[in-house]
């Protein structure tokens, strides 16, 4: 949707797929430029005039496909969430969808209409426009084909498909055909910026078969396969980073409720997502060392300062987060030696580390993520 070309392109590629429902993101560029626009008078994203703002790009996307495609005789049915009946929380700049009317678009397509969805918003029962949050159009997509029972949904995207990592940085990073839902979901959260979070696990819940495929390409591109499909992985499928991390250091500090449960609970609370977290008990109290997004920095502050009086609350931005995600770890011992042996030979220090099942994450100085990417690149994908 870069461009009024690309969007005829779009219509074009519908008339070819006649596809039952579309649904549509952003032209390329326009939520940055809209998010600019708002920091620029105030830097507060969790109110309804922000999501007001940012979520108008896809109504313009909506308008301009539908065009395209009344312009060679198919008929849209242009829809924004209200129409859509797309309910969500009332977590502004993040919000969450509760359930979708699915009746309001049935009944378009009934009518032998291309409904023409704007991804990324919806609205809560007040009426007021929310935004799903960045790659919110992803999860549009995916939870309306679960509303109106589809089997398949397929995004299309700029690029061929899932990459075994970020291949502006490593010029040997290789398109994924199959990958497994769960190598999927550790790398959407781990940093990989092909498809939102939210989407990989309804396309899980609701078993619908997911591809990302390039809109200007013949390519297969990417299938992921759902949790009843039992695939033999690679020891390590993919490799993802996450820049913008912030490293938060609070204390020490002694207080009742100043414990991973009491902390954890108010960030919580107020939608701060907690990634590696560590604690250590000292003389004078304990601390706690955490990383989150830089977008939620700010309100994490805010929120334990105003419970705890006087916390000592220091922040880093120089870091970022780089996993390994493969679902052949579970059968292979020794992989997080081989992924810390490699990072010490070109001396990458190691800050923290988190692990689950089928993923490794090191949190490390950001000047050193490309360097990292391609080392470890060289060490697991072949």
């Amino acid at each position: 949707m870069g461009s009024l070309e690309r969007i005829e392109h779009v219509a074009s590629l519908c008339a070819k797929l006649k596809p039952s429902v579309i649904v549509v993101s952003a032209m390329s560029g326009e939520t940055n430029r809209l998010v600019g626009m708002a920091k620029q008078i105030l830097n507060k994203t969790d109110v309804p005039e922000y999501d007001m703002l940012v979520a108008s790009g896809e109504q313009v996307s909506v308008a301009l496909l539908s065009l395209a495609l009344r312009k060679i005789g198919i008929i849209p049915a242009p829809m924004l969430a209200p129409n859509a009946g797309i309910l969500t929380d009332t977590q502004f700049s993040k919000a969450s969808i509760l359930k979708i009317d699915k009746e309001m678009i049935c009944q378009q397509i009934k009518l032998g209409k291309i409904p023409v969805i704007a991804g990324f918003q919806g609205v809560t029962e007040e009426g007021q426009l929310t935004s799903l949050g960045r790659g919110g159009s992803d999860t549009s997509a995916v939870a309306i084909a679960a509303a109106i029972g589809a089997k398949d949904c397929v995004i299309y995207t700029d690029v061929d498909g899932v990459f075994t990592t970020d291949p502006r940085v490593c010029t040997k990073a290789k398109i994924i055909k199959k990958i497994n839902y769960e190598e999927m979901l550790e790398m959407a959260s781990q940093g990989s910026k092909v498809l939102h979070i939210r989407s990989v696990q309804l396309a899980a819940k609701w078993n619908i078969n997911l591809h990302v495929k390039n809109t200007f390409s013949d390519s297969e591109g990417t299938q992921m396969l759902t949790k009843e499909t039992s695939i033999e992985g690679e020891i390590v499928t993919g490799i993802a980073t996450t820049l913008d991390e912030s490293w938060i250091q609070a204390g020490p500090y002694k207080h009742p409720s100043f414990n991973l449960s009491g902390v954890f609970s108010l960030l919580a609370e107020k939608g701060v997502n907690v990634d590696i977290i560590n604690q250590n008990e000292e003389d004078n109290g304990l601390k706690l060392s955490f990383t989150i997004s830089e977008t939620d920095e700010k309100m994490a502050s805010q929120v334990l300062q105003s419970k705890f009086e006087n916390l000592n609350i220091q922040a880093r931005h120089d870091v970022s987060k780089i996993s390994i995600v493969g679902v052949g770890m579970r059968t292979h011992a020794g992989v997080a030696a081989r992924m810390f042996q490699a990072l010490a030979k070109e001396k990458i220090d190691i800050l923290l580390v988190t692990t689950s099942e089928i993923k490794i994450g090191c949190l490390i100085l950001r000047d050193n993520v490309n360097k990292a990417v391609n080392v470890l690149h060289d060490e697991f994908i072949k």
